[in-house]
């Protein structure tokens, strides 16, 4: 009897061990106790064993425990080196992103898999052909990449481009962009390379758009976003969707060199509103919109330090989206010349637009907008006709 108590002590003494090796607690008062308690009715003894406290771990826990020193029991005569067998799933450590980021600078969003574009559809492999339908006839429908340079922005009248554009986007160098590019790129800005919002807002963008148009404007991580509003609603639009871009950090992991001041959190994306102009409808105007073909977050490798270029996929999703020809990139460079656009900022360092013949580009089939096949139209997301059953009173809009 003494041997078998001892084996039992040796026993209580490895689950101690192991449940705080695994818990990261000292449960020396909150042990799974065995003690012998002899039956007078019979020879044999019974086990009584404690429960463990509910602060220390759930009850599926303590079943998986259980589980674990049954299989220990079994492999008697082996030393147990390992943990494996008490790892919880639910919740998992391993799988707590949060923390890995605080241990390591790897940010949890570098774990999302498939997010290349020649990734993302291969489970779906009709929006997959709807994608490479709609770049071809994009490609087939731009024209040639145009750009103007203008030294500063604020001193130009954008009628003079004349023309009405259904697509404009703005990357406005902002006060918040001016920070981050000082304080990791070691450069000092100028006063006049920083925009205010008010700057901005004098933009005379609601004159040079379209009666149905989008404007795609750029507002940093936070502090702007209700500024950007006001900016729409200045111009005429409303808001109908905020595009989010997260950036990973695969290639260098760490924490952010560069913290905002009053921010609780380091910042790892930016935002850009979208604006329409206009009644557009998806179930009426799919001359003019593909809706549902894209979506509204962007996921790719944040650029170097100092480097405060904008995703390129933003491109391909306004493209994707919307079937006007006239596109309109303020504040861009000569890096975000694309075919299909109409470049215009001060770090464009060469000029090919000329005024007469941007617009005889339009004045030819396909005129304005860039059209539809039947294959595209088959396999695009449609939304519900109006006036259906339950929908006397929706209105589906972007």
């Amino acid at each position: 009897m003494d041997h078998r108590l001892q084996e039992m002590r040796q026993r209580s003494k490895k689950r101690r061990h192991l449940l705080q090796q695994q818990f990261g607690t000292d449960i020396k008062d909150q042990s799974v106790s065995v003690e012998p308690e002899v039956n007078p009715s019979t020879s044999g003894i019974n086990l009584a064993v404690d429960s463990i406290a509910a602060p220390v771990v759930r009850k599926r826990a303590i079943d998986m425990i259980y589980d674990g020193l049954s299989k220990l029991e079994e492999d008697e005569g082996e030393d147990y080196k390992e943990t494996a067998t008490f790892q919880l799933t639910t919740p998992d450590r391993r799988n707590d992103y949060s923390q890995n980021f605080v241990d390591t600078g790897q940010r949890p969003q570098n774990f999302i898999r498939d997010i290349a574009a020649h990734e993302r559809f291969e489970e779906y492999p009709k929006l997959k052909e709807l994608i490479r339908l709609k770049d071809e006839l994009i490609a087939k429908t731009n024209i040639p990449p145009t750009f103007l340079h203008v030294p500063d922005l604020r001193n130009y009248d954008l009628r003079d481009l004349g023309s009405q554009f259904e697509v404009v986007m703005l990357e406005p160098p902002l006060e918040e962009a001016a920070r981050r590019y000082q304080q990791l790129a070691g450069e000092e800005l100028s006063g006049e390379a920083c925009w205010s919002w008010d700057e901005v807002q004098n933009l005379r963008i609601g004159e040079i758009t379209a009666n149905r148009s989008f404007v795609f404007i750029w507002c940093g991580s936070a502090d702007s976003l209700d500024t950007a509003r006001d900016c729409l609603k200045h111009w005429g639009f409303r808001r109908c969707e905020d595009l989010c871009w997260v950036k990973t950090n695969k290639a260098k992991p760490q924490h952010s060199k560069f913290l905002d001041p009053g921010s609780i959190f380091q910042r790892t994306k930016e935002h850009c509103l979208m604006g329409i102009k206009g009644t557009v409808k998806r179930s009426v105007d799919f001359d003019f919109i593909h809706s549902n073909v894209d979506l509204d977050v962007i996921i790719t490798e944040e650029p170097p330090w100092g480097n405060l270029e904008k995703p390129e996929e933003i491109f391909r999703i306004i493209e994707h989206f919307c079937l006007g020809r006239r596109r309109l990139h303020l504040f861009g460079n000569d890096s975000t010349t694309r075919p299909g656009w109409l470049t215009v900022g001060p770090k464009v360092t060469k000029s090919n637009f000329v005024r007469e013949t941007y617009r005889e580009h339009f004045e030819k089939p396909p005129g304005f907008l860039t059209g539809c096949t039947p294959e595209i139209e088959t396999l695009r997301p449609k939304s519900p006709p109006l006036g259906g059953r339950g929908s006397n009173s929706y209105q589906s809009r972007i």
